[in-house]
């Protein structure tokens, strides 16, 4: 749905809606009824952004998977010589998702005007990264835009992959952690209270681990209202929080700190870095626009800013970019070592996605460790705690059973 204004054949203006799958598609039609447009865009009349309240996360991006599809079917629609234009309505066609035929139209529109294909891709920054942009841009350059699509394609498959085996890790912890937080919400909010109504009844004192499990029960259910409105308030609080600049760096701070996950971070942050720029430097992108890209891909500010340093240090400076890397202690000196080597053979791009493969391996390795580690922490954490309701509630049974005695 678009929202226009416009001039009819007589000067009078004109607003309104109307639908169109694309921008220049509302244009057209909008010519088509001699009409004469001023100002076109997307209706804001039927949008509710719930991000804009700041508590939940905007995604401004197309999935890796959703990626990798679209540049293979690209890639092998232009390795058979179809022109862009024929290849975006082919694909168009064939795909399922709303969102990007939308995208995918404008785009097409844009191309058939005369635009470049880089340049109309980069109207959609929200869903093409700088990444995107700048490989089609270097491959419409060279003549090779069918192969930097299969580069961009192999490059998202890698990003969905590993994606995946970070998720698939951290199934089994999450289904632990809320099947154990259900039973003893369970246990607190239903059998409890029966318990301490039959426990007051014989008027005994009770243990004090007994009592500390009555009051804690008393509280959920009796202010389970203000627990969820303080809960709900300290949640909006923190996440508008994090969207600052100063809570983004707070937790990035602190997530290069935590035991274990410090590691795994490091490792997924340096694997996305050093893939993306091999795949960058293999397209023939120069090194350092390559870095400033790659750079991007960084999500955590501590890295970004030495990258910032290291972007200076090659630019202004003429440092080597392994030199540079190792000065900001951020990079382990054997990848370091490894980048210098591919300098000094002219192969930086070969041994950067030797390093993205190993880093991968290794981020594999340490989630099936993480998790193995996790489960016996679980077991131990969620064993304590039922433990400590099971005493709670056999120490009365027992006193009352010496009493009946």
């Amino acid at each position: 749905m678009y929202s226009y204004r416009a001039l009819s054949t007589d000067g009078k203006p004109q607003k309104g809606t109307l639908n169109a799958a694309s921008e220049t598609e509302a244009k057209a039609i909008l010519k088509g009824r001699n009409v004469f447009p001023i100002d076109v865009r997307l209706s804001q009349s039927f949008r509710f952004d719930f991000a804009k309240w700041g508590a939940l996360p905007r995604r401004t991006s197309f999935s890796p998977r959703v990626l990798a599809n679209f540049t293979r079917q690209f890639g092998t629609l232009l390795h058979a010589t179809i022109p862009y234009d024929a290849a975006l309505g082919m694909i168009i066609q064939q795909s399922g998702d709303q969102k990007i035929k939308t995208v995918l139209s404008d785009i097409r529109g844009r191309v058939q005007e005369g635009m470049l294909l880089a340049d109309a891709l980069a109207q959609h920054p929200d869903h093409f990264s700088n990444l995107v942009v700048s490989m089609v841009r270097a491959g419409e350059s060279s003549g090779s835009l069918g192969l930097v699509m299969m580069r961009l394609s192999d490059h998202f498959d890698n990003v969905a992959r590993l994606r995946g085996r970070v998720g698939a890790a951290l199934v089994y912890p999450a289904f632990m952690g809320a099947f154990g937080l259900a039973v003893v919400i369970f246990m607190v909010t239903f059998i409890i209270p029966r318990i301490t109504m039959l426990m007051t009844n014989f008027g005994a004192q009770l243990p004090l681990p007994t009592r500390i499990l009555i009051a804690f029960s008393d509280a959920i259910t009796g202010y389970w209202w203000l627990i969820l409105l303080v809960g709900g308030g300290l949640f909006v609080w923190l996440m508008k929080f994090l969207r600052t600049a100063k809570g983004r760096m707070f937790r990035d701070r602190a997530e290069l700190k935590l035991p274990v996950w410090k590691t795994l971070r490091r490792k997924l942050i340096l694997q996305r870095f050093t893939q993306t720029l091999a795949t960058l430097l293999q397209s023939r992108v120069e090194l350092k626009a390559a870095l400033v890209i790659s750079s991007e891909v960084m999500d955590n500010g501590v890295y970004r800013l030495g990258m910032a340093e290291v972007i200076d240090d090659v630019q202004n400076r003429g440092i080597p970019f392994a030199v540079a890397l190792g000065r900001t202690g951020l990079v382990p000196d054997d990848i370091c070592q490894m980048i210098d080597i591919g300098e000094k053979t002219a192969n930086m791009e070969t041994m950067l996605e030797n390093v993205a493969d190993r880093l991968s391996q290794e981020v594999t390795t340490t989630l099936e460790a993480a998790t193995a580690l996790f489960e016996p922490v679980m077991i131990l954490v969620m064993g304590s705690i039922i433990g400590f309701m099971v005493i709670s509630i056999l120490l009365p049974l027992l006193q009352m059973n010496q009493l009946l005695r």
